[in-house]
This record gives structure tokens, C-alpha cells and sequence, in this order.
């Protein structure tokens, strides 16, 4: 069956997720360790934590991640740092071989120990403090203070159900404005470790109001209107946050972003000016001048966005999505070899990324060498369990090597993972049919149409598989169908054709084998 495959290199080559980053590069002759040495000695750790981790980002090694969850330590964040920590085990070994053998892996576990027996430790300070708190709550039930502290402490626990209580009788209360907008605040980014983003939205809104003047409020409106892909909304509230603080960077960038997805000329020229506004600010802001070369990609002008990501790559050199997107346009201009090049660069500097790892695989692929791509695939899947793109990249290589029992199950995860991907269901569909599991199959179309009622090749596989089971009349339907929603393709007049000849419809099928073989003449010519 034909088209059964067709979307692997869009998933892997060129759907990317373009986010924000908060923090933007820092000046020249300034490394991101040096501020973080000298906000550390300050005493301010979220700063030195925030230029940390921007380097992690950019070029992960075991002494930045040792020194990221030392700096975490003295924050007292002993969960970010154990998963610093573990982090920098990995690089210590990407060979799985043995850690004792590694004289840094022993620092780093007695480090983990310490995180755990302070974590211990700090577990039994909340439970005190709930004791304590409930205690006070029994003498005067409608101390506000007492319900909000005892709501951070359940936060803190992880007993979100009863932390939404405490914050939810605190807002009933009549209180002082600061704390009503710290609990809409902390109760948002509960919601936001729940991924409940419509509460979130509906937190950050009250806080909104209550603290108008607040930028940071508006951008974090921009983001979650974004996610529940309400683009105006998110338009508006970046907006209003550049209004705040006309030099807000991330609202610019936020705003691009949001514009992007609406998908037609006008909205990403829009776009492009925002990334353009965010560079005239600040023209070391490698995030905007990404956004703009993906916004370029967009345009179809390759060699403006390769000009960007080289820019990028050369104001930081250990910019990994620098190389990552560079890697992509090489690949879209035709210079495999180029690409793979670039995407090991961006894995050198970041060789913990589930979505570089799979990028790698579609270029091996691409190169022929499916057995490396196979194994990118699955070390991506390894490092994250829950990325549906892997699952599907790896389904179409097994589907290939016709290893269909293998597909259907890789397709089955993918699916699970992301349920309103109509590739997925689709490519299962077909998997299923050539393993004559029928139901199963037209059960999966029926899904795919579900999520894609203008799809032409739902109803031309489902036809083929019409026509293998001699439902003529139903292949017909089908093929009628993929017809009106994309007429002129030789391949569905040619079927239909022999369709029309099982149903004795003679000249109809002579007519469809004509029409068949002036547009195959139309295409070669």
C-alpha cells in the first residue's frame, strides 16, 4: 500500500518546538561559570543557578553539572540537584561501564547521599510544621497565615489535594492582597506540575488582576494561552507584557512564537519582526536569532536560515540548538553528510537529549545506515520512555524492514503517547492490514478520519484494503472520496478504475484509466 510512511521525516526533521529561554547569553568576556562563581560569593544562588544551567544547556559536562548541583545544594533544591547529579553519572560512563572505576563518580555519589539525607530531613520539617500549623488552625480556624504556610508545606510533600485546599480556603478568607496573589501564584504552578493548564491560566489570570504591573505575569499568560493553543489570547497577553517592559525580551520572542503557529504569511512575517526587535535589543540573544532562522526555514529561504544558525553557533560555540537547527537545513538543502556532521556537534554539547538523538537517527536513515539510526531510536527512548517520536520514528524503520509485528507495537506506543497524532493510527492501520488483522485496521482508519476527516490517504488505504477484502462498492465509496479531496492523483484514478471494472461499471473505469494516464503524461512531461 502507498503512503504508508510518508510523514517520518517531517516528525523527525522539521517539526520542532521552539521555547523560550529566560535568561539571555551573557555579555562578552563573561562566561556563564564566572557569573555563576561571582553571584554564588553575591549570595545570590538563583542567579548563579539560572547561568548553570544555561551552560548545561548549551555544552553539558560532568564538572559543570557537579558544580550545578553543588549550587543547588546550597539553594537547598536537593531534588534538582540529585537529578544534576545523575545527570553528570551518565556522562561519566555513556559506555555503561563500570562507575567505580570512575575517581569522579565517588564525589558524586556521596553528594546524592547528602541530598538524600537532607531531603530526609527536610521531609520531617514539613511534617512538623503541618503538625505545628494544624495545631494553630484548631485554636483559629480562620488564620489565613496558617492555612498558607501549611499549603506550601503540603506543596512541598507533594500532597497536592490537600496543599489546593488550604490555598482554595485562604482565597474564601478575607486576607491581605499579598498573600491572595502569592497563593494564586503557587497554586498555578501546581496546577503546572499537575499539567493542568487551564487552572494554571485561570491562576495566573487572578494574579493578573491583582498585580497588573506585573510583566512576568502577563509572559506566563502568553505561555499557558499558548499551550491550550490559544494563540490570540497568548498574543495579547505578550503584548501587554512588552507594554510593562518594553526591553522584555522573552515577551518578544513568546509573541513570535505564538505568531508562528498560526500558520499564514501574515502572522509569521509578524513573527519575524518580533525575533528582528528582540535582536536589535539585545543582538546576543541566541534564542531570537534561532526563532528567526526556524521563521526563515518557514519562508523557504534555507541559506538565510543556515546564515543564522552560523551565527549563532559563532557568537556561542557551544550553542547545541545552534548546530541542531543547522543540522535540519542542512539536511532540507541536500548536504546529508553536513547535517550529521552538525547534529554530533549539538550531541557533543548536549549529549543527554532524547529529541537530538532521534534527529540523528532520521539522518542516519537518511544515509543509509539504519542500523545506527535503530540504535539512536532506541537510546532515545531509554533516556525518555514518554517521547512519542522516537516510538514513531522507530515503527516506520521496523515497518521498512518489514519487522510488522515490531511497527504495530512501536506505532501502538507512539499513538498511546500522543492520541491525536492521525500519522500513528494511520500507519498502524496499514501495519495491521498487511498482517490481516481486519477489524483492528478498520478500526484504526476509522480513528485516523476521526482526527482527520481530509486526509485523501485514509480513504485510499482504507480502499486498498476495501479491495483486497473484494468490498468493491465500499473501495469505490473511498476512492470517490480521496478523489474530491485531492483530484488530480493518477494513482487513486487508476484504482478506481479497477475498482469500477469488478463492479461492471465499464466505461466509468475506461474514463478513470484515461484521466489516470493523462495526468501520469501531464507529470512526466
Amino acid at each position: 500500500m502507498s503512503n504508508a510512511v510518508g510523514k517520518s521525516t517531517n516528525k523527525s526533521g522539521t517539526r520542532l518546538i521552539l521555547t523560550s529561554d529566560p535568561y539571555p547569553p551573557p555579555a562578552l568576556g563573561s562566561s556563564p561559570i564566572q557569573q555563576a562563581a561571582v553571584q554564588s560569593f553575591l549570595g545570590n544562588d538563583a542567579k548563579a543557578i539560572a547561568c548553570l544551567e544555561a551552560a548545561s544547556n548549551n555544552r553539558s559536562s560532568p564538572p559543570i553539572l557537579i558544580l550545578l548541583g553543588k549550587t543547588q545544594m546550597k539553594a537547598r533544591k536537593f531534588m534538582e540537584a540529585v537529578e544534576s547529579f545523575r545527570k553528570a553519572l551518565i556522562l561519566l560512563s555513556p559506555n555503561e561501564t563500570n562507575l567505580y572505576n570512575v575517581s569522579e563518580a565517588a564525589e558524586v555519589f556521596y553528594l546524592t547521599g547528602l541530598c538524600y539525607m537532607a531531603l530526609a530531613l527536610l521531609l520531617q520539617v514539613y511534617k512538623g510544621a503541618v503538625e505545628d500549623l494544624t495545631m494553630a488552625l484548631r485554636i483559629d480556624k480562620t488564620c489565613s497565615f496558617a492555612h498558607y504556610n501549611r499549603g506550601v508545606c503540603y506543596q512541598q510533600l507533594k500532597e497536592y489535594e490537600l496543599a489546593l485546599r488550604d490555598y482554595g480556603i485562604v482565597l474564601l478568607l478575607p486576607s491581605k492582597k499579598e498573600i491572595d496573589l502569592k497563593v494564586l501564584i503557587n497554586r498555578a504552578l501546581l496546577y503546572v506540575e499537575l499539567s493542568d493548564h487551564h487552572n494554571a491560566l485561570q491562576d495566573f489570570k487572578a494574579a493578573s488582576l491583582r498585580s497588573p504591573e506585573d510583566a512576568t505575569i502577563y509572559h506566563a499568560l502568553g505561555v499557558y494561552h499558548h499551550r491550550l493553543g490559544q494563540l490570540q489570547e497568548s498574543v495579547e497577553a505578550y503584548s501587554q507584557a512588552m507594554q510593562i517592559s518594553p526591553f522584555f525580551l522573552d515577551a518578544y520572542v513568546g509573541r513570535g512564537n505564538a505568531c508562528m503557529d498560526y500558520g499564514h504569511t501574515h502572522a509569521t512575517k509578524q513573527a519575524q519582526r518580533d525575533f528582528l526587535s528582540a535582536l536589535h535589543l539585545n543582538p546576543l540573544c541566541s534564542n531570537a536569532r534561532i526563532c528567526l532562522a526556524y521563521n526563515f526555514q518557514v519562508f523557504g529561504f534555507f541559506q538565510r536560515a543556515w546564515n543564522q544558525f552560523t551565527v549563532a553557533a559563532e557568537i556561542d560555540s557551544k550553542c547545541w540548538k545552534a548546530f541542531e537547527g543547522r543540522a535540519v537545513i542542512n539536511l532540507q538543502m541536500g548536504n546529508t553528510y553536513a547535517a550529521f556532521q552538525d547534529i554530533n556537534m549539538a550531541l557533543k554539547h548536549h549529549p543527554v537529549s532524547d529529541q537530538l538523538l532521534t534527529n540523528r537517527g532520521v539522518i542516519n536513515q537518511f544515509m543509509g545506515d539504519k542500523a545506527n539510526a535503530m540504535k539512536d531510536y532506541q537510546r532515545a527512548i531509554s533516556l525518555n520512555p514518554k517521547y512519542a517520536l522516537a516510538f514513531f520514528n522507530a515503527a516506520n524503520l521496523y515497518f521498512y524492514n518489514r519487522q510488522f509485528e515490531q511497527a504495530c507495537e512501536h506505532y501502538s506506543q507512539a499513538f498511546e503517547l500522543d492520541p491525536e497524532d492521525e500519522s500513528a493510527v494511520l500507519n498502524r492501520a496499514i501495519t495491521r492490514a498487511l498482517l490481516r488483522k481486519v477489524p483492528e485496521a478498520l478500526q484504526d482508519f476509522s480513528e485516523a478520519l476521526r482526527l482527520n476527516p481530509y486526509s485523501s490517504h485514509v480513504f485510499f488505504n482504507r480502499a486498498n484494503l476495501y479491495s483486497s477484502l473484494r468490498q468493491y462498492r465500499n473501495a469505490e465509496k473511498d476512492l470517490s472520496q480521496a478523489l474530491l479531496l485531492q483530484p488530480n492523483d493518477a494513482l487513486v484514478y487508476k484504482l478506481r478504475a479497477d475498482v469500477r471494472g469488478h463492479l461492471g461499471l465499464t466505461d466509468q473505469a475506461m474514463q478513470d484509466y484515461r484521466t489516470a494516464v493523462e495526468l501520469q503524461e501531464a507529470l512526466e512531461g
